[in-house]
């Protein structure tokens, strides 16, 4: 009977020291071992007749538990994201109102099948993470010139003279002044992507190029549907394609001396005032590949 007495009033005082330390710092109980863990220094060790609490160094070595959150940043890092993006991704997610088991389930809801490409949101979040990011830590804003289809030489037909060479070479600076008062002006951070600006920017101008480059492969140069044309006084300082690169721009529509994917180009400073020229069509294989429903 005493010792039945002894063990209830050890679990009162045991409760009390727990709702104790809960107001000052959360803690998790750990019955196998008898023992609490507050986010503190301080150690509480349950003996069989009384409670010892002493203050220790914190070690490395002393970890909680993995928390849904942490499996999220951990998630979202596995499928090729940088961490502090991740990080950012979870963050935005828990200003939302979202927390834990929720949270994990959204991010993973959120990536689709992610391993085909297919996305469910996820990407268009972590890029506007990335860009607020960017900005933040002093990466500049970028503003390109995009000409339409219909403001020059665009078409199939028009390609090529008949000597097999690209008109682009032939334009006179009438018509290169005239062409360029026609195109529209784009703004994004560097460090992205013209095919990622088609995807994911902000503003009138990214939202007019969405309209007019397609991403079918998600970026991994399977396709050539992002294919844009280089203005010639730009080539230079952009740079040309590499192999494989090439390999898709063979398949591109209407391809010119200076075609470039857009998932390849990635803006940098050098880029602010580039002129870049859209295509009239575009060539998607992925029409083609008799996926199963």
């Amino acid at each position: 009977m005493i010792g039945h007495t002894l063990r209830l009033q050890r679990r009162h005082f045991i409760r009390q020291c727990t709702s104790f330390l809960s107001k000052e710092s959360p803690t998790v109980l750990s019955p196998i071992h008898h023992k609490i863990h507050p986010r503190d220094n301080n150690d509480i060790f349950i003996s069989s007749s009384s409670i010892v609490i002493r203050r220790t160094l914190a070690r490395s070595s002393n970890h909680s538990a993995e928390t849904p959150e942490d499996k999220a940043i951990t998630f979202v890092v596995s499928i090729g994201h940088e961490r502090r993006v991740a990080e950012g991704v979870v963050n935005a997610l828990k200003e939302s109102g979202m927390s834990g088991e929720m949270l994990l389930s959204m991010v993973r809801s959120m990536a689709g099948r992610w391993e085909v490409g297919e996305d469910e949101g996820l990407d268009a979040l972590v890029a506007s993470v990335k860009q607020t990011l960017d900005l933040s830590e002093g990466k500049k804003v970028v503003t390109f010139y995009v000409v339409p289809p219909n403001a020059w030489a665009s078409s199939q037909e028009d390609a090529t003279d008949e000597e097999q060479n690209d008109v682009m070479h032939d334009e006179t600076e009438e018509e290169k002044k005239k062409m360029r008062t026609r195109a529209f002006v784009v703004e994004a951070v560097e460090g992205t992507s013209i095919a990622d600006v088609a995807k994911f920017g902000a503003g009138e101008g990214a939202s007019t190029l969405r309209d007019y480059v397609e991403c079918a492969c998600s970026g991994i140069m399977a396709c050539s549907t992002c294919h844009v044309v280089i203005d010639p006084e730009w080539f230079d300082v952009v740079g040309g394609p590499i192999e494989a690169e090439e390999d898709m721009l063979d398949l591109a529509y209407a391809p010119r001396s200076t075609s470039r994917l857009g998932c390849q180009v990635v803006l940098t400073k050098e880029h602010d005032g580039m002129v870049i020229r859209l295509p009239k069509g575009a060539n998607n294989m992925m029409d083609f590949i008799p996926f199963e429903d």
